[in-house]
């Protein structure tokens, strides 16, 4: 029977999710899941030079031959710099990458979610060719659908671009000056964020330290970054937080807050499909979806980090 791999990071704290997910698999699905490190499987792991499928070394008592077939790759590392401490790290994702094993995510979809390709779909036509194409997809979104979506965009453009903000300007860039994005960004500083191509909490720049930080931005790290307005959230909602886990015992950490808060709905969903497949052929589904909160004057939102807290949704009819 072929496992689910679960690439996690070294020293991982964030685990009571994942073992979650892996007492369901195993008790209702009696699915064994396989939890091990880029680190480790830069020894383990291997891939059939034929076939492509992926096996990776395991305790013997779990696998007699001491090796298992993997069907699904699921990450919940790789997502940072750090997770990358060698070359051989990187040479073990790409050994994962090119198997047959289902990717949670693909590389391709990993990049995917990245903010330049963010970027890139707030562009004139970019929806169009994905949301369009009569030749390609079998189901397109009109005219309507399509502008009633980029109504919902945010303003957005690359540190690196010219005035078109669209195209790198390369010239000013390497002569050392400020091109028009970045003069943009600081004269707008107030309403935007900065963000760069990374996933996680606590690596964007906010409001008014964006001059400094700009100040400080290699010309060449430029292209890395995109500026976004921020959202206009309705002001006055209030809500009480509640956050458990002080280190000195008190309770105090545990007594409702009340305050001005944000709100976050997220939606998840799943998507399976293989490179060659026409539209017609992938199968998706929404699964779930996810409420944050937070206090209106912090400008970062991740649950684990301490920004924010879980919340659920009221539905009320207008």
């Amino acid at each position: 029977d072929t496992k689910i791999l679960a690439v996690t990071q070294d020293n991982e704290r964030n685990v009571f999710d994942q073992r979650w997910l892996e007492y369901e698999l195993l008790e209702k699905h009696s699915i064994r899941m396989v939890r091990q490190t880029l680190t480790e499987l830069e020894k383990t792991a291997r891939v059939d030079p034929t076939t492509r499928k992926l096996y990776v070394e395991v305790p013997k008592d779990l696998e007699p031959s001491g090796f298992v077939e993997i069907s699904v790759v699921y990450f919940r590392s790789v997502y940072t710099p750090v997770d990358f401490p060698t070359q051989t790290h990187y040479t073990t994702r790409f050994l994962l990458e090119r198997s047959t094993a289902i990717k949670c995510p693909s590389l391709a979809l990993q990049l995917a979610g990245g903010k330049k390709v963010q970027e890139v779909l707030t562009q004139a036509g970019v929806l169009e060719k994905f949301l369009a194409d009569e030749k390609k997809y079998t189901q397109v979104f009109s005219k309507e659908d399509i502008q009633e979506l980029r109504d919902s965009f945010m303003g957005m453009w690359g540190l690196d671009v010219g005035e078109d903000l669209l195209t790198p300007d390369t010239q000013t860039i390497q002569s050392g000056k400020e091109n028009f994005g970045v003069r943009k960004a600081r004269d707008e500083a107030k309403s935007l964020v900065l963000k760069p191509q990374r996933e996680g909490g606590g690596n964007n720049v906010y409001k008014e330290d964006i001059p400094a930080f700009l100040d400080a931005l290699p010309p060449q790290e430029r292209q890395a970054w995109i500026a976004m307005q921020l959202i206009e959230t309705p002001a006055n909602v209030g809500n009480y937080l509640i956050r458990a886990g002080s280190t000195s015992g008190s309770s105090e950490s545990q007594v409702p807050v009340r305050t001005d808060v944000i709100s976050e709905l997220g939606i998840f969903g799943w998507s399976l499909f293989r490179k060659e497949d026409s539209d017609s052929n992938v199968k998706e589904d929404t699964v779930g979806w996810l409420v944050r909160t937070k206090g209106t004057e912090s400008n970062e939102g991740g649950v684990a980090t301490g920004f924010s807290v879980l919340d659920s949704v009221v539905l009320v009819e207008g």
